[in-house]
């Protein structure tokens, strides 16, 4: 018991203290602009001298099989400040063209999902096509001319660090709310992190989970469970990473009333534009079969959390999934289409949905109608099915414009998981290689603090 509220407070307290940094540091920002900047770049110039010093003391005083590395490290160090003193109009000009570039592809994204939407004839078309020349007029002039652009990129950094900071502010005060009184306030605004940076937050977590536990395998599949409340979870969402291709990225599944509901392009044929659209296919499957299956098949690892519902909850989403599998009509994968015509069918089908429904008996559809007919990986995407699912019940978890990927997702449930009034109640990692159970269960257990 203790445990549980130690962790509580270095939680709540970790909120506070990054919220206060962050919103001193928007403030000092807004103020100060591109002038604070150039400290900034002192600042940083000095640490990386005093960490060159550290190195080049460890090369003749530290261990023999370290001096290489040291060595190497002080080197590049020096040679890093030697270029930042020199030329400091060149990380000046980065920033504006990584910010720049970030907001281009935000417009590029919601232009994409202008002509998807147009083609579908969907509502909502109009205002991804506002966003989208409100993101390319800003982005455009940041990348074609990035130092001249500095005072309103520095601005605009101040103002997403506010935001951020009075986000993180929120988190601790919901750390000391009542569960009753919390459960009544409404889904609300989150400023999340950038994209690009939430997008790979399950594959580094998996690949720090890798790192600490063994490398060998065992016979059975690694699951390490931890629960706040011995009450079963009424929902529980997946969150899937993998060390490969488009996987690194992840994938987001939920599981509600004895079914997996996944959705993705999952027609092979369908699939254009480097595999980033296509028809949009949702399947439902059984849970014990799918997670073995994700893990053999896929190489995957799987972060699933459990959300305890009340029955009013429950009952906004049962109409939204009605609402949902209303605009569904079953689809058939390569092998069930020749099976249906053939009781034996000799050819080998390697797709992912005739696998999928040859190791689970998946069920799949695809969409008549809306804006899912056509998937797209960074619009019509699983976490955006998710999120309308959660969403419209009035669930305190995630409401976002721009792009929503895995590991927003992941990043939120996470800290929610640690809130004590959180509706987030479990959290079971499920992977294929481990030590052993019971000593992988202890350094996931420190590594998930």
């Amino acid at each position: 018991m203790l445990e549980i509220k130690s962790d509580r407070l270095f939680n709540a307290t970790s909120s506070l203290i990054i919220s206060i940094g962050l919103i001193i540091s928007g403030i000092l920002l807004i103020i100060f602009k591109g002038d604070l900047y150039y400290q900034l770049v002192q600042i940083f110039i000095l640490a990386i001298l005093f960490s060159s010093i550290k190195q080049f003391v460890n090369y003749f005083f530290g261990k023999k099989k370290d001096k290489k590395m040291n060595f190497t490290k002080c080197f590049l160090n020096l040679l890093f400040c030697l270029i930042l003193s020199f030329f400091q109009d060149i990380p000046l000009s980065i920033i504006p063209l990584i910010f720049g570039g970030y907001l281009l592809v935000n417009g590029l994204v919601k232009l994409i999902n202008y002509i998807i939407l147009l083609k579908n004839k969907t509502n909502g078309r109009l205002f991804e096509l506002f966003s989208s020349i409100f993101y390319l007029g800003i982005s455009l002039p940041m990348v074609l001319s990035p130092i001249k652009n500095i005072d309103i990129i520095i601005f605009l950094l101040g103002c997403y660090f506010l935001l951020l900071g009075l986000n993180y502010l929120g988190d601790f005060i919901t750390f000391l709310i009542p569960k009753k009184w919390k459960n009544k306030i409404k889904r609300r605004f989150r400023v999340s992190l950038p994209a690009f940076i939430e997008a790979i937050i399950p594959f580094t977590v998996l690949s720090e989970i890798n790192y600490l536990i063994d490398k060998e395998s065992y016979e059975n599949p690694f699951v390490f469970t931890k629960e706040k409340e011995s009450d079963k979870p009424d929902m529980e969402v997946f969150v899937h990473t993998s060390n490969r291709g488009f996987n690194r990225m992840g994938h987001v599944d939920l599981y509600y009333q004895g079914k997996v509901i996944s959705y993705g392009n999952y027609d092979d044929s369908s699939i254009h534009f480097f595999d980033m659209i296509g028809d949009g296919v949702v399947f439902t499957t059984n849970r014990d079969k799918y997670i073995p299956f994700c893990i053999e098949h896929s190489a995957k690892t799987l972060f699933v959390f459990g959300l305890k519902l009340t029955d009013e909850q429950k009952r906004n989403i049962d109409k939204e999934l009605d609402k949902l599998f209303s605009q569904l009509q079953e689809w058939k994968p390569p092998y069930v289409e020749a099976l249906s015509k053939s009781k034996k069918v000799s050819k080998e089908y390697d797709d992912y949905a005739s696998v999928l429904y040859q190791n689970t008996g998946a069920k799949f559809y695809k969409f008549n109608s809306g804006r899912f007919q056509k998937y797209f990986v960074l619009g019509a995407n699983c976490c955006r099915l998710a999120d309308l699912i959660i969403g419209k019940s009035g669930i305190d978890l995630l409401k976002m414009n721009g792009i929503i990927t895995p590991g927003t997702y992941y990043e939120y449930l996470n800290r929610e998981y640690q809130k004590k009034n959180s509706i987030v109640v479990s959290r079971n990692i499920y992977n294929e290689k481990a030590k052993d159970k019971k000593s992988a269960q202890k350094i996931i257990k420190g590594f998930s603090k």
